[in-house]
């Protein structure tokens, strides 16, 4: 009996015709191409996308879009395969002409990229050697051609065995550039003292090392044919996935080249965990269910595509909560350190410490080798300047490159508090150090940080009013004791040197005992100075004169002192570009303050001649006397002197009441000043040494308000 092929094809249908399983070798080749060409393509566009192509290093894109196109030419060669397409031999050519032609470009591209990462980490860089090195890398490119050619050419065989001439020489170059690249990872990972850094380039260059021994196993010593060789093999071409899921991951936890692609991740994550579920799960058990009882494969894959779009949600969330597990260590180190400033700010009762602290928490924990804090009441310079700048304009963060480079920073941030700029926050080290996430780490800082300061700032000013109310307090009792002593005293002194004055009328006496009561009489005087001087501290100064020209009271002053001054041969003169009429209850005080100065000035530069420091004789003594009115009406009086000047530890205690260097003095006497000058609501500064390691020189700013 003869068959009809009618009837053949009737009784074969049921096996020709039934729906093939796709092995794990198939799968693996098909989810690998897919994700390799998805994810390096996808780098690019983002790379693209984020620079352009002008500012984009192009070495970088060219890497990931050789990989790319070798990951894309298999993922379509892998289709044509699972199709079981007859014929069209055209797409096979063209997938593997794609594919070959990303492999190729592949080893330049990537020591080309090495060397500019190279060049721009490394400062000692041997830059020289690299352009030769790039053009060797790219010259093995001149038979691509007649690789192409030979790719499109029929019959169409697999491109291994057309190109078997090539395989070797390929094999030994594509390792021999690998090991290189991996060497110079190394080699950049020592440079680097950031451990986040470190361990990038140490895993990365490991995993280029493992590529090159991986292919010249499978190819140069033949596994591809052992038992499992076509798993090898296949593991070898999918391998350029390992270094690019490492950038991956570090640009999704670090955000590296200031790209993100957390969303992305996720749902790439997805998109191949539903393949691997519809190939692995869905396809076999609805094939299975079909061969055992006949129930139909597509209505089975319809229900079950139905229940992993219902599932979707649900795994799109439990993938980006783990991910969110897997990558949330940093954000707990930055939510410690906020907490840590806040605390901080509390903890510590003065300024400067709290800036010392944040200063060294800052650098420990984002791994940058400066960064300073300038408070804008006691910035200098540059960093005062652009405090105003910051808060004439309005910015939060500083990205002006001519403002950058007068604080020869790569970032500065303005510390805003209720309006008003209270500090700069500045980075200064190499410029790859500051990632973009730690540039959003201090942009939130600066918030925490400004109302650290104005914290500190106010427990300043709190401890200040306190230390200014126990000082009051102990002021008013020492008016009090003052009072008492001045009392008791005075009348007791003018008692003895009226003695010693009759005394010394007694010729007999006076010629006997003349030494003895001119000591008495110079020792009551001293004491009624000082005595006069404790009166003068423990109460204000409410003595009102007549209103005075500002020139009538220098040369008051002036004629109060020329005997001292003729007596210690110092030069006193005065200098007047205002001449201003004061108001009568200014005078006494101004003069008392005006006299207090000259005198300590006079001394001064008496103690260098007896110290024999260049004494008077040798260079003389000078005090100059200077008047001007600034711009907004404040009177400036300076008193200088060219003495021995005041130590630079001594002048913050030397306005303190009982402070002295002298060994007979009272160390009232600039106490008085001081606060005479506060009386007349001014200040008072002292600038020592004014020229040569020598002088001194008061400077008292006093508001119009003193004027008529």
């Amino acid at each position: 009996m003869t068959l009809q092929p009618q009837t053949v094809l009737f009784l074969l249908a049921p096996d020709v015709l039934a729906p093939k399983e796709l092995s794990p070798f198939e799968i693996l080749q098909l989810v690998g191409f897919a994700t390799g060409a998805a994810l390096h393509l996808y780098l690019c566009l983002m790379v693209y996308r984020r620079y352009g192509i002008r500012s984009a290093e192009i070495a970088l894109l060219a890497l990931g879009l050789s990989t790319g196109l070798w990951h894309l030419g298999n993922f379509a060669a892998a289709i044509h395969e699972l199709l079981n397409v007859v014929g069209a031999w055209w797409w096979m050519k063209a997938s593997n002409i794609v594919a070959y032609t990303g492999l190729a470009f592949m080893p330049p591209v990537l020591v080309h990229a090495h060397f500019r990462v190279w060049e721009w980490v490394d400062k000692n860089a041997p830059r020289k050697l690299f352009k030769p090195l790039i053009l060797v890398g790219y010259l093995p490119l001149v038979v691509l051609p007649w690789v192409i050619i030979k790719l499109w050419s029929d019959p169409y065989e697999e491109p291994i065995k057309k190109l078997a001439p090539l395989l070797l020489p390929f094999i030994l170059w594509f390792v021999l550039i690998f090991i290189e690249c991996a060497a110079i990872d190394w080699r950049l990972a020592r440079k680097w003292e950031a451990a986040r850094e470190r361990r990038f380039f140490e895993v990365f260059g490991t995993s280029l090392a493992v590529i090159g021994a991986l292919f010249l196993i499978t190819y140069v010593f033949g596994a591809r044919r052992w038992p499992g060789g076509p798993y090898l093999e296949l593991i070898a071409r999918l391998s350029s996935l390992a270094p690019t899921t490492i950038i991956a991951y570090f640009i999704y936890r670090y955000r590296y080249l200031e790209l993100v692609i957390r969303q992305s991740f996720v749902y790439a994550i997805l998109a191949a965990v539903v393949m691997m579920v519809y190939i692995y799960g869905v396809r076999r058990f609805s094939l299975a269910l079909d061969a055992q009882y006949g129930v139909k494969a597509e209505g089975v894959e319809a229900l079950l595509i139905l229940v992993v779009i219902v599932m979707a949600g649900p795994l799109r969330r439990a993938t980006d909560h783990y991910l969110r597990r897997l990558f949330t260590r940093e954000v707990k180190l930055y939510r410690e350190l906020v907490a840590q400033v806040g605390a901080a700010s509390a903890s510590y009762g003065e300024l400067r410490h709290f800036i010392q602290f944040a200063e060294g928490r800052l650098r420990e924990s984002l791994e940058l080798k400066e960064i300073t804090i300038a408070v804008s009441g006691d910035a200098r310079g540059e960093e005062a300047e652009i405090c105003r700048i910051a808060e004439e304009r309005q910015l939060t963060e500083i990205e002006e490159i001519p403002l950058l480079q007068r604080l020869k920073a790569v970032a500065a941030f303005a510390l805003w508090r209720e309006g008003r700029v209270v500090g700069l926050l500045v980075v200064r080290d190499a410029a790859h150090s500051l990632t973009a996430e730690k540039r959003e780490v201090l942009l939130v800082l600066a918030g925490h940080l400004a109302a650290a300061i104005e914290n500190c700032q106010l427990l300043e000013e709190k401890v200040k009013l306190e230390r200014e109310l126990g000082e009051r307090e102990r002021l008013a009792q020492l008016g009090q004791m003052a009072a008492t002593v001045a009392h008791e005293v005075k009348n007791p002194l003018s008692a003895i040197k009226s003695i010693a004055q009759v005394m010394r009328e007694d010729e007999r006496v006076s010629r006997e005992y003349a030494r003895d009561l001119d000591l008495i009489t110079g020792e009551v005087d001293r004491l009624n100075g000082a005595v006069s001087q404790l009166l003068s501290f423990s109460r204000p100064s409410s003595v009102a004169g007549a209103p005075a020209r500002l020139s009538e009271i220098v040369e008051s002053v002036l004629a109060l002192s020329r005997s001292e001054a003729e007596r210690r041969s110092v030069a006193v003169s005065s200098y007047l570009q205002s001449d201003s009429e004061l108001n009568g209850e200014k005078v006494v005080p101004l003069k008392e303050v005006l006299l207090n100065l000259i005198f300590n000035a006079l001394q001064a530069i008496k103690r260098e001649g007896i110290e024999g420091i260049e004494g008077i004789e040798g260079r003389g003594g000078e005090v100059k006397i200077a008047c001007a009115t600034n711009g907004e009406g404040r009177l400036t009086i300076a008193v200088t002197d060219n003495g021995i000047g005041v130590p630079p530890s001594m002048q913050d205690k030397i306005f303190e009441p009982f402070f002295t260097t002298k060994t007979r003095g009272t160390g009232l006497g600039l106490a008085i000043v001081a606060r005479r000058v506060r009386e007349l609501g001014g200040t008072i500064t002292l600038l020592s040494p004014v020229a040569d390691g020598r002088g001194a020189r008061f400077e008292i700013a006093l508001p119009a308000s003193i004027e008529l």
